[in-house]
């Protein structure tokens, strides 16, 4: 759907067309009078409109959809008929007239209205069908001019005048709503709620279409740089679902997605209904469990890693990460970064565990995990979570807060003591480099090879951190000589590295860009130690 830019008109408002002005005809009780319909997806259509019709609806349609629809046998009357003009600027104005418009937004229980259409021989179109020009989809790969014409001008009024009446007008603007709307005309009409709330989800839509508009053509503009934030961001989501509550039983819940991705969320398959808690940690585990090349297991508690290995196979990886700390991994949450077996899930069986997750799964793990009734087995990749929003937004009070990543790679790891890291110890660093940029800061994980064995997060002092960590290390049973340790943050001072050293630790990574920095590599140089700089720190708050 197309439509004029700021300014324009249609035909002259006095204008009457010398035949095919759109007349009612014997219609079912509950059935719209007049449906116009005017799709880009054109999904769906033809049985939307077969159905109408067929209950005495007649179809208005403009240009390609009026195609589309007589070609599938449909009988429709096109817009031009109703209008008395023919579409302008190559197909910029089609529906921009008072001769739609009128027949959209009349309140049905107004008299003067109602008198108004009679005299301009105007009918009230009663089911507004319009899904837009996916500016989304197409504008980021065509050169300006092209882009701009991706634009919907007249589809965003038809919704908008549509979802603007909604106590007497439907306005859908999505395939995925016709089996919906019609069910609502076979049961006698949709109810007022149903209405409101479709109309709720056409102004959601064009809400995220414009914040998409603006976006696309700031970054075009050049207005900001290339990491600037943006000067508007518009997030609009919808509700996949409710939850049984929050983060506590008093805390009403809900699960939603952003407009236009909820199918997305097709990838989350479960038993026990999953809670608002279970999502975060599913999150936090899967995102995690991909950030690894190889094959890798990650257990989280609490939003926190407490367990984590990477191995050749899945069992291996399983039974190393829940080494890392067993008492923390009762009732975790577990993911995979490969696709589950059914013997390690038959030995995850013998363990309390609220959920697990994998990107695929064998024949014989759900039989595996019969059992436990209450465990969410759910199909997730990292690639499920992936939002096609750049942008990070985080809700703080009356404030939002708002930050990416910044393109291209991180800054090469440079050694900076005397001694570098064997290759054992690189790999050692290399793995807990991003479970302690996972986790909570101030953040220290320890590891041996490509296994977490130690974590401490979320302490207000970094000494602590490592002192937290090599007490859970210890708490476990691991031998601590010859590890690896990363750190999310600098060390201010070198007593988090005197720590470590005393305990067997042999080489640290850091982002450094502390004050004291030469006086924490002089330490770690006097300690024998190996020391990294990554030179970008990865604090989680």
């Amino acid at each position: 759907m197309s439509g004029a830019e700021p300014g324009e008109r249609g035909a002259d408002r006095d204008a009457r067309p010398a035949e095919g002005a759109i007349m009612t005809r014997e219609i079912e009780p509950g059935w719209p009078r007049v449906a116009l319909l005017s799709l880009s997806d054109k999904s769906g259509a033809a049985e939307l409109a077969r159905e109408l019709a067929a209950h005495g609806t007649r179809l208005l349609a403009s240009g390609g959809t009026a195609t589309h629809l007589r070609a599938a046998g449909v009988e429709v009357t096109p817009v031009e008929s109703v209008t008395g003009a023919a579409e302008l600027l190559g197909g910029r104005v089609k529906t921009l007239h008072p001769r739609i418009h009128a027949g959209i937004l009349a309140r049905r229980n107004d008299p003067t209205h109602a008198a108004q259409l009679e005299r301009e021989g105007i009918a009230p179109i009663d089911l507004v069908v319009v899904s837009l020009y996916p500016f989304e989809e197409r504008a980021s790969k065509l050169d300006e001019p092209q882009a701009v014409e991706e634009i919907d001008v007249g589809g965003v009024a038809l919704l908008r005048g549509a979802a603007k009446n909604y106590e007497h007008v439907v306005a859908l603007h999505d395939p995925s709503q016709y089996g919906q709307a019609l069910a609502a005309y076979r049961a006698g009409g949709p109810s007022l709620e149903q209405r409101r709330r479709w109309a709720l989800a056409v102004f959601a839509r064009t809400a995220s279409y414009d914040a998409a508009i603006a976006g696309e053509l700031e970054r075009r503009s050049g207005i900001a740089g290339a990491n600037e934030p943006p000067a508007i961001h518009v997030l609009a989501l919808e509700r996949v679902r409710p939850l049984r509550y929050g983060e506590n039983p008093h805390q009403a819940g809900a699960l939603y997605a952003r407009l236009g991705e909820k199918a997305r969320l097709d990838a989350w398959k479960e038993g026990k209904e999953l809670s608002y808690n279970n999502l975060l940690d599913l999150e936090a585990a899967v995102r995690i469990a991909a950030s690894f090349d190889s094959t890798a297991c990650v257990i989280v508690k609490h939003n926190e890693p407490c367990g984590a290995a990477v191995a050749p196979t899945v069992l291996e990886a399983w039974r190393a990460a829940r080494r890392s700390d067993e008492l923390s991994a009762f009732g975790g949450v577990v993911a995979f970064n490969r696709p589950l077996d059914a013997a390690t899930a038959a030995e995850m069986a013998t363990m309390f565990l609220e959920c697990v997750a994998a990107p695929e799964v064998a024949a014989g793990v759900e039989a595996a995990f019969q059992a436990r009734k209450g465990l969410r087995l759910v199909r997730l990749a990292s690639s499920d979570l992936a939002a096609a929003d750049e942008w990070q937004t985080r809700l703080v009070g009356r404030w939002a807060l708002l930050q990416r990543e910044a393109p291209g790679p991180a800054p090469e790891w440079r050694v900076v003591t005397k001694r570098a890291p064997t290759d054992l110890e690189l790999r050692g660093l290399s793995f807990a480099w991003p479970i302690a940029s996972a986790a909570r800061s101030n953040a220290i994980a320890i590891a041996r090879g490509e296994a977490l064995i130690g974590l401490g997060s979320g302490q207000t002092s970094r000494v602590d951190a490592v002192d937290l960590a090599l007490m859970k290390a210890r708490r476990s049973g691991h031998e601590l000589a010859g590890t690896a340790l990363a750190s999310d943050g600098f060390f201010p001072f070198p007593d988090g590295v005197i720590h470590a050293a005393e305990a067997g630790i042999t080489a640290i990574v850091q982002p450094g860009g502390s004050v004291k920095d030469a006086e924490v590599i002089a330490e770690a140089d006097e300690k024998g130690m190996a020391m990294m700089f990554t030179d970008r720190r990865s604090f989680r708050h």
